[in-house]
């Protein structure tokens, strides 16, 4: 078969996009961190993960703008041969000492420090027990390693302990959990993977993307918490952090093997002097403000109250990610459309991030939102209420827009079309 014939399976995409409610790939032309114009609108953002709103502080802005006049634009080479800035150790210095670690390292993206971490420290004769739930790269880092992944139910610990029992006791290994799980908000059970770990001699590894900067004291995340801090703990710049890169805490000894064995962090050039100082700069306000974390949590409380007073379903959210349970995939771009409609900009979540008939619309709220704008996202989800309930009833665990993605049969999309003419 030609290699590019697969080229053809994109018809799925061809038709949503004829349908108008294509809800990828937006242009923006200008934004404000909490607003931003699309098509010449100013639309209410709810789709960010800028959740202290700092990436238009003109403080962190001054901050990247220093850096790049005294570091130049770019590091042109890696953290390892020639591209190791005074700033980057820096960083990683103030960032150990804010989570309560001995060292950290700081990769160029959040991705990069999964994908480097995992693979640098699984081999062969490892195992790694993953939530069903944890974000993308974590599981491509699980899938690039030379161990054994044995994947537990979401949040589930009795199949945690199950498949813990089910290996050597004196084996390598790793429990991998997200701290706060991206498309619902949910916490994990950290307190209870930790006694697992343990009890099984395992080391614990948290991605805390979601939760540094919105849980815990000062925004210090899932391990100040639970009050209980992971093996090794990992993050990104580009959600509270308000800039761009990821970063691992752990021992020094960790971090030390980290450096000279972690592939995406010696082969690729180190994080942008920009992006650096404006982590770093969020660093230091969090330090300084910790009351910035409580208008996130103040905010987050507003919009979920309100939405389940209103009969939407947030799926027990517990964080600033506030869901909105939508069902069917079609009924999650048809909502989602409505909403750009009426000033609102929302992401839909659809298969394969979640699972099956389960789609969302998830809205991540900022400290720097207003209550004028959190009332309009309200009143224009509560205008949406029977299309929503209506959309949930549709859900089926069977079916989903992304099984068409590689078909390069004729599809049709009817059941989406005839919807959207019946509005």
């Amino acid at each position: 078969m030609d290699l590019f014939r697969k080229l053809k399976g994109l018809q799925i995409v061809k038709i949503i996009k004829m349908s108008g409610m294509y809800p990828f790939f937006r242009t923006l032309q200008g934004s404000k961190g909490n607003n931003v114009i699309h098509n010449n609108q100013q639309l209410v953002m709810m789709g960010s993960n800028n959740y202290l709103g700092l990436t238009h502080d003109t403080r962190v802005i001054e901050a990247a703008v220093e850096a790049v006049r005294k570091w130049g634009t770019g590091c042109t080479g890696s953290r390892f041969l020639n591209g190791n800035l005074e700033i980057h150790e820096q960083l990683e210095k103030e960032l150990a000492e804010f989570f309560g670690y001995e060292a950290s390292i700081v990769y160029a993206t959040g991705f990069m420090a999964n994908q480097g971490a995992i693979t640098a420290l699984v081999g062969e004769n490892d195992y790694i027990f993953s939530d069903e739930e944890n974000h993308a790269c974590i599981i491509e880092g699980c899938k690039l390693t030379r161990g054994q992944v044995l994947v537990y139910k979401h949040n589930n610990m009795e199949h945690l302990e199950q498949l813990l029992q089910s290996v050597p006791l004196d084996a390598g290994k790793l429990i991998i959990s997200d701290g706060v799980f991206s498309m619902t908000g949910r916490l994990a059970n950290y307190d209870k993977i930790h006694a697992l770990a343990q009890k099984y001699n395992a080391k614990t590894y948290v991605d805390d993307a979601h939760g540094a900067g919105t849980i815990g004291t000062g925004g210090r995340g899932t391990a100040d918490h639970f009050n209980l801090k992971p093996d090794i703990l990992m993050g990104t710049f580009s959600k509270s952090f308000a800039s761009q890169g990821g970063y691992v805490c752990g021992s020094q000894e960790l971090i030390e093997w980290l450096r000279h064995k972690s592939r995406t962090f010696m082969f690729s050039a180190a994080l942008a002097p920009a992006s650096a100082a404006s982590a770093l700069k969020v660093l230091q306000i969090l330090k300084e403000e910790p009351q910035i974390v409580d208008r996130v949590r103040e905010n987050a409380a507003y919009l979920k109250n309100a939405f389940e007073n209103a009969g939407l379903d947030t799926m027990n959210t517990q964080t600033c990610v506030v869901p909105v349970f939508i069902g069917a995939d079609e009924g999650a771009l048809y909502i989602c459309q409505q909403l750009l409609e009426k000033g609102i900009f929302t992401t839909p979540v659809v298969y394969p991030a979640v699972p099956k008939g389960q789609a969302v619309i998830r809205c991540s709220v900022m400290a720097t939102h207003t209550r004028e704008e959190l009332d309009k996202a309200i009143a224009a989800f509560v205008a949406l209420v029977d299309i929503v309930k209506e959309s949930n009833q549709m859900a089926s665990s069977d079916t989903a827009m992304a099984d068409m993605l590689d078909s390069t049969d004729d599809i049709s999309f009817e059941n989406l079309s005839n919807q959207e003419a019946s509005r």
